[in-house]
């Protein structure tokens, strides 16, 4: 849905994704080394700029480009949608970045600080294929240990994949946000002295 939500972290930023970033959408989920883990998207302008115009009237779905703060250079994606506000609850996803970006943790940071102080979600989850070692390990080293195995959750192609769900809550995120800010202020020092 179109929306006006920006954050800020120490070293990157979430903003609204608009019409001109369609190009970053396809050169992202088209490619190969990053897609394998994704939902087949059309290398079609034309089919993304339809796809952002649903995506536009769609409420409940906040969709951000994740870009540096000193550069402005766009960076990744990232969302929260199917929120459900009588249960106070949104998925998390939509989740990827350019091979050399360095703003997963706080881009994590930022989707987790929208959801429960911008949007004021009482749970957050989010859903990874279980072969997707490397993003599954992510999430468990954020200190996340509300997880479970969802069986033949995703549909990849003509097969079935299980999923791993991360939730957290308004409890925990309270002992999960300083963790992240701290590897997240870890990563711009890093940044500066490069």
């Amino acid at each position: 849905m179109r929306h006006d939500i920006s954050l800020s972290g120490p070293a990157f930023r979430l903003r609204p994704i608009t019409d001109e970033d369609a190009l970053l959408v396809l050169e992202l989920r088209n490619n190969s080394a990053l897609n394998r883990y994704l939902h087949a998207t059309s290398p079609s302008l034309d089919d993304q700029l339809a796809w952002l115009k649903r995506y536009y009237t769609r409420p409940g779905d906040y969709y951000f480009v994740v870009e540096s703060r000193v550069t402005g250079a766009a960076e990744g994606l990232i969302s929260i949608y199917d929120i459900d506000s009588n249960a106070a609850c949104g998925e998390w996803g939509r989740w990827i970045l350019k091979p050399t970006s360095l703003a997963a943790v706080e881009s994590a940071w930022l989707i987790y600080r929208c959801a429960f102080e911008q949007l004021k979600l009482e749970r957050v989850f989010c859903r990874t294929m279980a072969d997707n070692i490397k993003v599954v390990s992510f999430h468990d080293s954020c200190g996340i240990t509300a997880r479970r195995l969802l069986p033949g959750h995703f549909n990849l192609g003509d097969r079935r994949v299980d999923a791993v769900e991360h939730q957290t809550d308004l409890s925990s995120w309270e002992y999960i946000a300083p963790q992240l800010e701290k590897l997240a202020q870890m990563t711009a020092r890093r940044l500066q002295r490069a």
